[in-house]
């Protein structure tokens, strides 16, 4: 009886994990999650304790503290390799390889950028994802619940501010010159809490719960982002806040 039962549980498993991988395969670029681990040497680079950049190659070592890697093998053009650990040098970056079942040829996504700061609960030196660099510097919690893609900003809202514009399938357009491209957009919004340090101040954790209480600390003290608040009242909700973060970061400078 056991066995039967212990086979049952088995064919489920396989059937939801089989399920999970389709519907991963069956994804399309845009909707692929930053801070997904380089298991295997991509292109990248290193910020030395110097301040010195070095381009090359970057694996994770698969060391986390508090879900964020805490170490990488680097590999210099001429075949050199080296580890360092997120207390031996400023961040790293990296530039991860994807394949998907309808097309052969495999895609780079963006440069991910990862900072070396203390983590947040223990304080010890981490690799943390960096979102937006800015007044507002936001890092993604790898630990977040995913939000599911049909919830995303991008898919079904439009925003036509007054120093911006957030047009579905196009992107984020801030004055006449910068814009963020609608994949981006789409990776960064679909977590439900964030780090986030205003001003080189302390570290905190903004989620759905918290946000109302942290919103007036965050945003209060910028004018224009009270005018595009009151042409677009939505933008103060939680799912829309990687939003007005870059927005705040380029018109509030």
């Amino acid at each position: 009886m056991r066995t039967t039962q212990n086979i049952r549980v088995f064919i489920i498993l396989l059937t939801l994990i089989s399920g999970y991988f389709s519907q991963l395969s069956a994804q399309n670029e845009e909707s692929v999650a930053p801070g997904m681990a380089a298991t295997m040497s991509v292109p990248g680079y290193v910020i030395l304790s110097n301040g010195d950049s070095l381009t090359g190659k970057v694996k994770w070592a698969l060391k986390y503290v508090e879900n964020n890697p805490v170490e990488i093998k680097f590999t210099a053009g001429n075949g050199a390799a080296k580890s360092f650990n997120a207390s031996e040098i400023k961040g790293f970056g990296n530039q991860i390889k994807l394949w998907m079942d309808d097309n052969p040829t495999a895609f780079l996504m963006d440069m991910e950028n990862y900072v070396s700061i203390p983590s947040f609960k223990k304080g010890v030196p981490v690799f943390m994802n960096r979102l937006l660099n800015g007044r507002i510097t936001v890092y993604q919690n790898r630990s977040a619940i995913i939000i599911g893609s049909s919830t995303t900003v991008t898919e079904n809202t439009r925003f036509d501010g007054i120093g911006f514009t957030l047009i579905p399938g196009e992107g984020l357009s801030i004055g006449p010159r910068y814009r963020t491209d609608y994949r981006i957009i789409h990776g960064r919004t679909r977590y439900t809490s964030y780090y986030v340090v205003k001003n080189d101040s302390t570290m905190i954790k903004v989620d759905k719960d918290n946000y109302e209480a942290l919103f007036k600390s965050l945003f209060g003290d910028c004018s224009l982002i009270d005018q595009e608040l009151e042409k677009n009242p939505d933008l103060a909700k939680f799912k829309n806040f990687m939003i007005l973060a870059e927005v705040y970061n380029r018109m509030c400078n």
